[in-house]
């Protein structure tokens, strides 16, 4: 066999280079191969041949396990003890948000208590990437520039994060919920 074509592995050879922070023509610089020959593997077009995959582990400084996905690498999988991060919280105008996952790589989650009113900044919120909000407790009220969208207890709403939005609880029962953010891929 001439390349390892049983698992399509491009999508961690790109997540390798990105999370490291290096362009097509650093890895074809490290490796000496042709930069175009590391996109084809990333695109899963090409399957490399062992040579290859050593070439590669040297440059990300992986094992060839960890890039054929049957090793987890200690970097790649984060976990968040609550004690571990104490009881950080961020209020804001009367609503408190506590990071889940502090230092969240591509996803940033959050204990949302909602306030009773909207803020009174003036703006909505707006930020790249999308929101997912999952109603815990009590009902949350989502509005938009054109509508508004009310959660009760295990409803959910995702949405691009870049259109215009506020949060507040309806009623006068305490309303929890987990807000998860993503950010967009560079």
């Amino acid at each position: 066999m001439s390349g390892i074509k049983e698992k399509a592995i491009g999508p961690q050879l790109r997540a390798l280079r990105k999370k490291r922070g290096l362009t097509l023509e650093a890895v074809s610089s490290d490796t000496g191969m042709d930069k175009g020959y590391i996109s084809r593997l990333e695109r899963n077009l090409k399957a490399p041949s062992v040579a290859t995959l050593l070439k590669l582990s040297d440059a990300f400084g992986v094992s060839i396990g960890e890039i054929l996905g049957e090793e987890t690498g200690i970097d790649t999988i984060q976990v968040s003890r609550r004690a571990e991060r104490g009881a950080a919280r961020i209020d804001d105008n009367g609503a408190s948000f506590e990071p889940m996952n502090p230092g969240g790589l591509r996803v940033n989650a959050f204990l949302l208590e909602p306030a009773a009113e909207f803020s009174d900044r003036g703006t909505d919120a707006e930020h790249g990437g999308s929101e997912l909000v999952v109603c815990l407790q009590g009902s949350i009220e989502i509005r938009f520039v054109d509508r508004a969208v009310v959660l009760d207890i295990g409803d959910s709403i995702q949405f691009p994060g870049h259109h215009p939005h506020r949060l507040r609880r309806l009623g006068t029962e305490k309303a929890v919920a987990i807000l998860i953010i993503t950010r967009d891929e560079d």
